[in-house]
């Protein structure tokens, strides 16, 4: 006698373990979900209550966030959500960097500490030891305050490095390429060139494989991706005119001028004409002078007193160039001379007290006071000035607030004029105007386009009170990205070390019997192995890099954090933009472990 399955009894759902457990699940999910709406609406209703908003209407509102860093064209008049844009591309512009360099600094100090040299293995043993036990936000604030800040000299007398770079107070500017007028017919070329060292190197990485022999894959894809951007360069990419509709506007009294395409050919920027980005410019002037007085300022840890400061300018640039005291009888009287740190825009007053005929240190202090000779007023004049420029990415461009020829004189003149007699006992009277300065000739700027090629050369320059042109990195910015990548890169370093370590001894022994040197042994056998076993506590330290740039308000750098903490505090929209953030660095450390986690599968150990 048999029973068919159709006709037995059914279990009852509620006796079905698997139907129970299926229950259970949807159960919590419910619940789980009811009670994020419970919380989302009490929220909700609070800020109601108490006028806040609870959602993202104020991201259209004007932001008035001043940002000194933004990768992207931005005003105060921008809306919030292009302030917190510019905080995240801020926010991934250190955490990029930053990966980069703490990876190849912690992979150097973690061979070090295997080094067979007594003295490099105790360099990057205290390295380590010392840095990774010392609080992140310590380091921050101890680049910021103790290094960055007080040591470089201030802009208007920077650390000039090899190859144009500057250093001062305010950071460091580099020379940098700029897209030209022929870079839209270039830069497909560059496309091309990236597609075709892609293909070298696959092709090259085959070719080793089949040929069993350690060789160099990284040479040709190399070759490629340069040799056919500079080929088409050369065909395509030579300096070019401006476009015909190129125009300046530029205002004297500001020093500062605009690029633009004078569509209309009025010779003025209407609101509908596009700026001219990047372009390159030659300004003349045939002779003009430039005002300033001496000041006594404090400068990396010294006193630095009777100091004249004007617009760096460097040799070609001017016929000649002549500094003078505008009171010239007064600074004669006083026994004032002039010493030049480098002329002629850099030097100090000082008078010669001991006869010798030239500067010593401590003349250019009173000996009465102890104290500089502050507020001399001093004028220099420039001849044939002639200097490139180009303008940023707004499309402005600055020179040195230049002034007509006689116009310290003019002033002075005004300064010395008695003042007129008085006529009578008047109540509020007012004060009786000065005589009027002499009129003097207009400065006669003259500003020229020159051609570019597909990327145009942007040089550093102090025209006033900054860096212009070229790249600039500030001393915030500079301060988190140091102290972030010497602390993750001491992390780094150990996680290298034990990776190396961990390589079994044979496997060294072996590509020495093979007849490999010891550089090739590092590079194809041992390194590749430990590749292996560092890379997932390397992707930990990476995110915690990205997530440790929320400290970015100790160096006060503009970052995501920093933005959204100050939009919080103007709108009121705590929870929103609390959300905001949460999801920016959850998508930023997301982005980050899917990456390292393809690469961490594609070098796994494949076992038979």
């Amino acid at each position: 006698f048999c029973v068919s399955q159709t006709s037995a009894e059914r279990i009852p759902f509620w006796r079905n373990v698997k139907m129970i457990g299926i229950l259970a699940q949807v159960v919590f999910v419910v619940v789980l979900f009811a009670g994020i709406a419970i919380l989302i609406n009490n929220a909700a209703t609070a800020l109601a209550r108490a006028n806040l908003p609870s959602n993202f209407s104020f991201m259209p509102a004007r932001a008035g966030i001043p940002i000194a860093e933004a990768p992207i064209p931005y005003t105060t008049n921008d809306p919030y959500w292009r302030a917190l844009v510019i905080g995240f591309l801020n926010t991934l512009r250190v955490a990029l960097v930053g990966v980069v360099l703490a990876s190849l600094l912690g992979v150097g100090v973690g061979v070090m500490r295997l080094s067979a040299n007594w003295l490099v293995r105790t360099i990057a043993t205290v390295y380590i030891e010392l840095l990774r036990n010392i609080p992140l936000a310590v380091q921050i604030v101890f680049w910021y305050s103790a290094i960055l800040l007080p040591f470089p000299p201030r802009v208007s007398n920077p650390i000039e490095l090899p190859g144009g770079v500057f250093m001062a107070n305010q950071g460091i500017a580099i020379p940098y390429l700029y897209p030209g007028y022929a870079f839209s017919a270039w830069w497909p070329f560059v496309a091309i060139a990236l597609v075709a060292a892609l293909a070298g190197w696959l092709w090259r990485r085959r070719q080793a494989e089949r040929s069993e022999r350690p060789l160099l894959v990284w040479p040709v894809p190399l070759a490629i991706a340069l040799m056919i951007p500079a080929v088409a360069y050369l065909a395509f990419g030579l300096p070019r005119s401006a476009p015909p509709q190129a125009a300046t506007e530029f205002n004297i009294e500001r020093a500062r001028g605009l690029t633009f395409l004078d569509l209309d050919g009025n010779g003025r920027r209407s609101a509908d004409e596009p700026i001219l980005p990047y372009a390159n410019l030659m300004v003349r002037i045939e002779a003009a002078e430039l005002l300033l007085a001496t000041q006594n300022i404090a400068e990396s840890r010294r006193e630095v007193g009777s100091t004249f400061r004007f617009p760096r300018m460097d040799e070609g640039e001017f016929r000649t160039a002549r500094v003078d005291f505008v009171d010239q009888e007064g600074a004669e009287a006083a026994g004032f001379r002039i010493h030049f740190d480098r002329f002629p825009n850099v030097g100090r007053i000082y008078v010669d007290l001991n006869g010798n005929g030239q500067f010593d240190a401590g003349e250019e202090f009173n000996p009465a006071t102890g104290v500089g000779y502050n507020e001399v007023a001093m004028v220099m004049t420039l001849e044939g000035f002639e200097r490139r420029l180009v303008s940023g990415r707004d499309g402005v461009f600055r020179t040195s607030n230049f002034k007509p020829i006689g116009t310290a004189a003019a002033e002075e003149e005004v300064a010395d004029a008695p003042a007129e007699p008085s006529r009578g006992i008047a109540l509020f009277a007012p004060p009786a105007a000065p005589s009027a300065a002499p009129t003097l000739e207009p400065l006669q700027t003259e500003l020229e386009f020159l051609a570019s090629g597909a990327l145009v050369h942007s040089p550093v320059q102090l025209p006033v009170a900054g860096f212009e042109g070229g790249q600039r990195f500030s001393v915030n910015y500079l301060a988190l990205l140091f102290a972030l990548v010497i602390y993750t890169s001491a992390f780094i370093g150990e996680i290298v070390r034990g990776g190396i370590q961990a390589v079994a001894k044979g496997q060294r022994e072996a590509s020495q019997a093979l007849g490999l040197s010891n550089a090739q042994t590092f590079r194809l056998v041992v390194f590749p192995q430990a590749l292996r076993i560092v890379l997932p506590p390397m992707i930990s330290q990476f995110l915690n890099l990205t997530k440790n740039s929320s400290l970015a308000p100790l160096a006060a750098y503009g970052e995501l954090f920093v933005i959204a903490t100050i939009a919080a505090n103007q709108t009121g929209a705590s929870i929103p933009i609390a959300l905001l953030l949460v999801g920016s660095y959850l998508a930023i450390s997301l982005t980050f472990a899917l990456i390292l986690n393809v690469v961490n599968d594609r070098i796994a150990l494949v076992e038979r």
